[in-house]
């Protein structure tokens, strides 16, 4: 515990400022001591390693749904233009849940395309015909990225996914 003050300093009172320093517990439990790093038990690494790939399985079979209902709520877009907005927004809130956990089980690719289709379903107020085509090709693109289990960047068919993706949101760019 260190005790400082401000005597002296123009304009102010005198302050004391109390530092604690707490124990380090995470560094007890792993077996360190002060200055000593500790190890973790290599059966709990192993165990934990085994929960993360029974997780990755769940995710895949969850994504999977994901998509089925994210691309019934665009099919319902296409279709009801009186609530389109509504169900975009849909689209949106599922693709962000996509999205959120891709990255955590090595789907770079399928965040990165959920992630570009919901900045153009962020401020919808009138969805144009061609603004639906490009969210439909970011879904199809989701698809081949789940179909084809597609992991990381996705390599050569990764970038020319990515490409195409970028063309399509050129164009629409262009077009408003």
């Amino acid at each position: 515990m260190t005790d400082k003050s401000d005597k002296g300093l123009p304009g102010k009172g005198t302050r004391v400022v109390e530092i604690i320093e707490l124990p380090n517990k995470l560094r007890a439990k792993v077996g360190g001591a002060a200055g000593k790093p500790g190890q973790i038990d290599p059966a709990a690494i192993d165990r934990a390693s085994r929960h993360v790939a029974r997780m990755a399985e769940a995710h895949q079979a969850q994504t999977r749904i994901d998509l089925t209902t994210l691309q019934a709520a665009f099919e319902q877009a296409k279709r009801d233009t009186e609530h389109r907005v509504q169900h975009l927004r849909k689209v949106y809130k599922i693709s962000d849940g996509i999205m959120t956990l891709g990255r955590t089980f090595g789907y770079n690719l399928l965040s990165d395309f959920a992630n570009s289709m919901n900045h153009f379903l962020v401020d919808l107020e009138n969805p144009t015909d061609a603004l639906l085509t490009v969210v439909g090709l970011h879904i199809d693109a989701m698809h081949v990225v789940v179909r084809d289990d597609i992991k990381g960047d996705g390599g050569e068919l990764g970038q020319a996914l990515t490409k195409s993706l970028a063309l399509a949101r050129a164009k629409l760019i262009h077009k408003r």
